[in-house]
């Protein structure tokens, strides 16, 4: 069966490339493993925009759980503030950071000025009890194809997924010999999409040549 670009493509499109029709149980296994490892890898390496979410905040305390699939924070927007625009970009700081400040600022008021990623929690500083909403844009995991049935990787690159899948069947199967083909063709497949993004990010800088004059 071709790759649709569907949970259900892959599995048999797995099941093809394995010549093995008695995998169905394991196979979403292999899939969930090659989806948790990909969105590592294109995390470290890139990462690339597709993966970056957006969510809003209602910060009514001084500690907010991230979203369920957070892999790391790139900004966060809060209103309200009391600032010109109305608007603040909050500054990263690390936990320690954090403390320090509450340590020896511990009287300041107003809207949050930094925040820290604090395990699956965001720490925000100042906090003085009142609420402010705010904009979160992260860094998402991928969305589960088991739940979801599709998503934007498998749709622009299901080569990722089935080499991935492939590439973590080989040692349920034993098959020693096709780790390093499936593990060369699954790392090559990340780093062209990672290649790909970084060229499309910098597509409106490269000069167009000059049309010739007639």
């Amino acid at each position: 069966m071709p790759l649709d670009g569907t949970y259900t493509g892959l599995q048999a499109s797995v099941a093809d490339w394995l010549a093995r029709a008695d995998l169905s149980a394991v196979t979403p296994d292999f899939i969930a493993m090659a989806e948790a490892q990909i969105s590592r890898r294109l995390l470290m390496d890139g990462p690339v925009r597709p993966m970056m979410g957006r969510d809003t905040l209602s910060i009514g305390a001084e500690f907010v759980t991230v979203p369920a699939d957070f892999m790391g924070a790139r900004t966060i927007t809060v209103s309200g503030a009391d600032t010109p625009s109305g608007l603040l970009q909050l500054q990263i700081a690390t936990p320690d950071e954090i403390n320090d400040l509450k340590a020896y600022h511990s009287g300041q008021d107003g809207a949050p000025r930094r925040f820290a990623v604090v395990g699956t929690s965001l720490q925000f500083w100042p906090w003085n009890g009142g609420t402010v909403a705010g904009a979160l844009t992260y860094w998402q995991r991928l969305p589960a194809l088991a739940a979801a049935g599709t998503n934007w990787l498998i749709t622009l690159h299901p080569d990722a997924y089935l080499y991935g899948a492939l590439l973590q069947a080989a040692p349920y199967l034993k098959d020693d010999a096709r780790v390093a083909m499936w593990g060369a063709l699954f790392q090559t497949v990340l780093a062209d999409i990672v290649a790909a993004d970084r060229i499309e990010r910098s597509s409106a800088q490269i000069a167009m040549p000059p049309r010739p004059t007639v």
